[in-house]
């Protein structure tokens, strides 16, 4: 499901990272994107964020979910990962879907918690600019390892996916949306 053809390169700035475009093959894909869609999502809100999220979708019984969490941690793509990021990883991979709408946000935040080392968001929107608000944006940080400014914003395009390694340094954001469009991503973490 994940397109064999990737152009696959670790960005070191501002922290390691990389964007991959045309993740998916989507003619292998569109069954799972149809169920990803189909999912409940719950408003969730607190004062870091306010997104509507999908229950644990990497324990799904649905076999068109099971098919795209499966392609994300095959042993072909973990070891791809292993390399290019200098990690090893467990295979444990955590998957869930948000979609964010006018208004909604989540502050920076550096995704530092328990195992994990890689972080992942596949974004699903068509047709995204950065004028609908909603960018990936990754922020420089000072010498105690806090967020100082936006250094990159990533704009969520269709079939995009931005993996990067989890650090003290690895702030980022996802900026309140602007417009009437709705930011439908898949999010989640591979843990060592």
């Amino acid at each position: 499901m994940i397109n064999p053809n990737l152009n696959l390169k670790v960005i070191d700035s501002p922290f390691h990272h990389m964007v991959i475009h045309n993740f998916l093959d989507l003619d292998q894909a569109s069954l799972s994107l149809e169920a990803l869609a189909e999912q409940e999502f719950i408003p969730t809100e607190s004062d870091l964020f306010s997104y509507s999220a999908s229950n644990n979708l990497s324990i799904s019984d649905n076999p068109d979910i099971k098919s795209l969490y499966d392609s994300l941690c095959s042993k072909v793509w973990i070891r791809k990962l292993e390399s290019l990021f200098d990690v090893s990883l467990s295979g444990n991979v955590d998957m869930a879907a948000y979609v964010y709408m006018n208004g909604d946000f989540l502050l920076p935040h550096d995704d530092e918690l328990d195992s994990r080392l890689l972080a992942y968001s596949l974004h699903l929107t068509p047709n995204m600019t950065l004028s609908d608000g909603g960018s990936f944006d990754f922020f420089s940080s000072n010498t105690e390892g806090e967020a100082k400014e936006i250094v990159k914003q990533v704009v969520p395009k269709f079939n995009s996916i931005v993996i990067f390694k989890v650090t003290p340094e690895s702030w980022h954001q996802v900026s309140e949306i602007l417009s009437d469009v709705q930011r439908f991503s898949l999010t989640g973490w591979y843990h060592g």
